[in-house]
């Protein structure tokens, strides 16, 4: 069955799908081979069902409704009230009061909510094997990572159990398991969307993220849900025209890395399935400029090296502590190894962050966009076994610098290896230019589809 919103909101409102025969449908798969480690906990088929046969008796409300019968999952670092968050820590799991505001908008505009997905512990990992509850199977090769760390949100819409999912995004977590899941993944700018109800790993420019199937939903689900929180201490305060700016009417100039900032770490095939995507580009008549790429890459080691991972600390940190047993040991020793750094050592990497913004200005004045790989290669669950640490950092080479740089992005399919796992590409651009990123990624999309 095809859930996607497109597809659903067509048929409920042709009279050929109610939101119960989806969810009904759903449930039924939650068992199947291909869900392996996709979940951590679902809701109560009871409750689920009940949610779904309340939204078939408002079918006369699916213009009011626009998320109406779209089954979502969440990831679980993220609150629904009732359930348990467990931040993939079984010690750390705690029952909810309350939803994230983000979940909740989504159940009051009409989605049907039915499980927590498993990730990366704590949310620290680009992998999507760093979890006590299984690995999320790759939907396209087993032997393969899923991504991470928001491995079983972009594991649920690729497998088609759910429409829509959230993930999160601190470091390219909502992007890296797009890449390897050949699904959408769609990472607004920091405080797009709340951020209360959720386990921080970085408060400072943690975001939601979204997963569907392609782009053009992924946009249709981020213009229902983004708003200023005015609860949120990290809710921007000028948000109006976020979800609404329209492309320029000249043609769009985009920036891609020099070819010596380029990095495929080894892999020429996928040097050369990036080199295809640039080529598709500009048959689309989209001119793609070379550009210097390093002051974007000059705050990644703050992610993973530095001392960014101290706000991990403050959100796991004294858990850790007292449970001295709790706790993956390369995510626990990440976390508590955050402590050698200063509030000096801190203070230089604010400094660091807010010398490259403005170092960029201009370049953001003379590109509407950025286009890069989601990752440079494709990992399998061995080679990651073997150097963790290298092969994390590798996957985020593309991805690390945005979220701090106050960046959207939208990483979108591209092409298959010869292995069988997709490889996929991601345009990034400053906050407000959230729909020239979805119209970008669907002109590309479109195109891949017809070759």
């Amino acid at each position: 069955m095809d859930i996607s919103p497109r597809h659903l909101r067509a048929a409920y409102r042709n009279g050929t799908l109610k939101p119960s025969d989806v969810a009904a449908h759903v449930l039924s798969r939650l068992t199947d081979a291909d869900q392996s480690g996709v979940w951590i906990s679902t809701g109560r088929p009871e409750s689920v069902m009940a949610a779904a046969r309340a939204i078939d008796a408002r079918v006369g409300e699916i213009d009011e409704l626009p998320l109406y019968g779209l089954v979502f999952s969440v990831k679980d670092c993220i609150d629904v009230a009732g359930e348990r968050t467990t931040s993939a820590c079984p010690e750390f799991a705690y029952v909810a009061e309350d939803t994230s505001p983000v979940v909740a908008d989504a159940i009051a505009a009409g989605a049907i909510y039915v499980g927590k997905t498993n990730m990366d512990q704590f949310a620290t990992g680009l992998v999507g094997v760093r979890s006590p509850y299984g690995i999320a199977r790759n939907p396209y090769n087993a032997d393969y990572i899923p991504g991470g760390s928001s491995s079983g949100a972009a594991v649920s819409v690729a497998t088609g159990t759910s429409s829509f999912a959230f993930g999160t995004d601190t470091g390219g977590s909502g992007r890296v398991p797009a890449s390897y899941c050949g699904v959408t993944g769609f990472k607004p700018a920091p405080g797009a969307f709340s951020q209360r109800g959720m386990v921080y790993a970085c408060r400072s420019f943690d975001t939601i993220s979204l997963y569907t199937r392609d782009p053009a939903d992924g946009y249709d689900v981020y213009r229902v849900l983004a708003r200023r929180d005015p609860a949120d201490s990290f809710s921007p305060l000028e948000f109006a025209g976020w979800t609404e700016q329209a492309s320029p009417a000249r043609p769009l100039k985009i920036a891609t890395p020099r070819l010596d900032q380029l990095k495929f770490f080894g892999n020429p095939e996928t040097e050369r399935l990036f080199g295809d995507a640039l080529h598709r580009l500009r048959r689309l008549d989209l001119p793609v400029v070379p550009v210097d790429f390093s002051p974007f890459t000059s705050i990644n080691d703050l992610m993973f090296f530095g001392p960014f991972l101290a706000e991990r600390d403050v959100s796991v940190g004294a858990f850790l502590d007292a449970h001295p047993g709790a706790g993956v040991k390369i995510v626990r020793d990440l976390v508590l190894g955050s402590r050698k750094f200063s509030a000096a050592d801190a203070y230089r990497a604010f400094y660091e962050v807010k010398d490259v913004q403005r170092q960029l200005r201009g370049f953001w004045e003379a590109h509407d966009a950025l286009v890069v790989p989601t990752v440079g290669t494709v990992l399998s669950i061995d080679e990651v076994a073997r150097d963790p640490l290298t092969a994390n950092f590798n996957n985020g080479y593309y991805t690390n610098y945005a979220n701090p740089l106050g960046l959207a992005a939208i990483a979108v399919p591209n092409a298959m290896t010869g292995a069988g796992v997709p490889y996929g590409v991601t345009f990034l651009a400053p906050a407000g230019r959230e729909r020239l990123l979805a119209d970008l990624a669907c002109a590309f999309t479109a195109a891949a589809a017809v070759r």
